[in-house]
């Protein structure tokens, strides 16, 4: 089926769906579904005592937690030190502004911040202005020390025997916020509005919710997913049965005031894994003569749009006259987690977690199957009965859609400044292809990454190739950066950024984790790794001729 015939039968169905009403654990929503929509939001403010060199940018981080995908946003601070700049967002949330705080940025409001600069990092702010985020700027740490005071509700290092007691006190706590928001007693002045309730209450319970998850990733799995035993989920998860209403079938998750994309994120990892990472027994190994199209059908059970009848029977063979799908997968799997957690509904979430399994950035790309996707898509409609999440599923297809068709771009994030500092960085090396490195002293992935490359390294040492390791070295100070390279024998190009550069560039090129890795060819154009391997590779087979 065409992609477009698929989209127009798509809208009609979210048409349809989108007139449900908003479910929350207050029962039915009282805030504004427009706020679970895109929109634009205003970040202003100043920041005091601002040194001459330092703070000239905020950048803010938002998420797309459909997507997975982290947005970045640089605001120039003025030599008086104030700012001001538009957020766009998916939706109404908690953002990161970088140094300074979570920020909560309701869509439609401005937010006005001061930041101390004399005082460390996320110390010596103020929140002001007035409205619906400020206010739950302003509350929320007096909410949240009333409730949790200030020992912190996951403890690493527990050990195992220790934990079915802390665990109880977890489900106290966490009956207490339940029951103080059902009797609209949470400790917030007289006339606060209904969705500033709604968000204190969401957090809150957000935040116990991480802590028990926390505790499974750190103290029962040693933080692997290789240690994660579906059998003791429904064990550890026991609680979750009677309270979903206010854990997961809650849109106002979406709206916690701390780290939205890491508590949804968890929940499809640690609770929800038979859809986020297909862990489960209704899945069929593959062997590695299989054809590609049968290794297809058996890792992501889709068909393929080519496929013959012969590869039809054997299909139908392999799962006993039942063509099992990845639609099956989508809806088998959903009662699999219903039933062994012992749920009425899981609805919101549920429906979230199989949305991102279909968009999670990265498996849409521009290499991406519209074929495959326009299936993974189509199996999860059924499924996407929430007006939000069916809303967001929607515009996130069609966003892809126009992509392939050529009429949108992706968006423009780059600025003058930080085209100036990309420049002044690869400029030394110009006609030679570049390998470009991202890290931080403080990430073991990334300090593995170089040790891995050194061999590679030393054998393109006498072609046009440089390998480009660059840090911000407000973390990564140079001495003790340089200290650690020249001990483990680190060759290449070693650049150091102040940290307004380094904002810079995660903003141009929108990435904040490391490590992160680019390539710029000989000609000066910002590729992928792959090209700049082949570009090696054609190198060194013609330097192999030439011998």
């Amino acid at each position: 089926m065409k992609i477009k015939s698929i989209i127009t039968l798509l809208l009609a169905f979210v048409c349809m769906t989108g007139k449900a009403q908003v479910k929350t654990g207050l029962n039915v929503s009282t805030i504004d579904e427009y706020q679970f929509h895109s929109g634009t939001a205003v970040l202003k403010g100043r920041i005091l005592n601002k040194p001459a060199d330092e703070w000239n940018i905020v950048s803010v981080r938002a998420y797309d937690v459909f997507t997975e995908k982290e947005l970045i946003y640089n605001i120039p601070v003025a030599k008086d030190g104030t700012f001001e700049g538009s957020i766009d967002l998916p939706h109404s949330q908690s953002v990161l502004a970088l140094d300074l705080s979570d920020v909560f940025l309701a869509v439609g409001d401005t937010v006005e911040v001061t930041k101390d600069a004399s005082q460390d990092n996320y110390k010596g702010v103020v929140f002001g202005g007035h409205g619906t985020s400020a206010d739950i700027n302003r509350l929320w740490p007096t909410v949240k020390k009333h409730y949790f005071g200030d020992k912190p509700l996951f403890i690493k290092g527990l050990a195992r025997e220790d934990i079915p007691k802390w665990k109880r006190d977890m489900v106290r706590l966490m009956d207490s916020v339940i029951t103080d928001m059902e009797a609209d007693r949470l400790p917030l002045p007289s006339g606060t509005n209904t969705y500033v309730k709604e968000v204190m209450g969401a957090s809150l319970l957000g935040e116990l919710l991480m802590g028990f998850m926390e505790n499974h990733r750190h103290n029962m799995t040693g933080n692997s997913y290789a240690n994660l035993s579906i059998a003791d989920l429904a064990d550890y998860y026991d609680f979750l049965a009677g309270r979903e209403q206010w854990l997961l079938d809650n849109p106002a998750m979406l709206l916690v005031t701390k780290d939205p994309l890491f508590l949804i994120n968890y929940v499809g990892v640690y609770i929800m894994i038979d859809i986020a990472m297909m862990r489960n027994k209704l899945l069929l190994g593959y062997h590695v003569d299989d054809s590609p199209n049968d290794i297809a059908y058996k890792t992501e059970m889709m068909l393929p749009h080519d496929f013959d009848a012969e590869q039809h029977r054997r299909m139908l063979k392999m799962r006993q006259d039942t063509l099992f799908t990845i639609a099956d997968y989508y809806r088998q799997a959903s009662q699999v987690i219903t039933s062994r957690y012992g749920l009425k509904n899981v609805g919101f979430m549920q429906q979230l977690v199989i949305c991102k399994s279909v968009f999670r950035e990265d498996r849409i790309d521009e290499n991406s199957d519209p074929d495959h996707v326009a299936t993974a898509f189509a199996a999860a409609i059924p499924l996407l009965s929430n007006p939000i999440v069916a809303y967001h599923a929607l515009d996130r297809y069609r966003q892809y859609v126009k992509q392939r068709e050529g009429k949108v771009t992706t968006a423009e994030t780059t600025t003058p400044e930080a085209d100036a500092v990309f420049q002044s960085v690869i400029a030394p090396y110009k006609g030679n292809a570049l390998y470009i490195d991202f890290w931080d002293m403080g990430c073991g992935p990334c300090r593995r990454s170089m040790l891995d490359d050194r061999e590679l390294v030393e054998q393109l040492k006498d072609l046009p190739v440089r390998f480009l390791y660059i840090c911000n070295e407000k973390t990564s100070p140079r001495d003790y950066a340089e200290k650690w390279m020249t001990e483990n024998h680190i060759k290449g190009e070693h650049i150091y950024l102040k940290h307004d550069e380094w904002l810079l560039l995660c903003g141009k090129f929108q990435f904040n984790a490391v490590p992160f890795f680019i390539g710029v060819d000989k000609d000066g154009n910002i590729v992928s790794y792959d090209v700049v391997d082949n570009y090696v590779k054609e190198l060194q087979n013609h330097i192999n001729k030439l011998k």
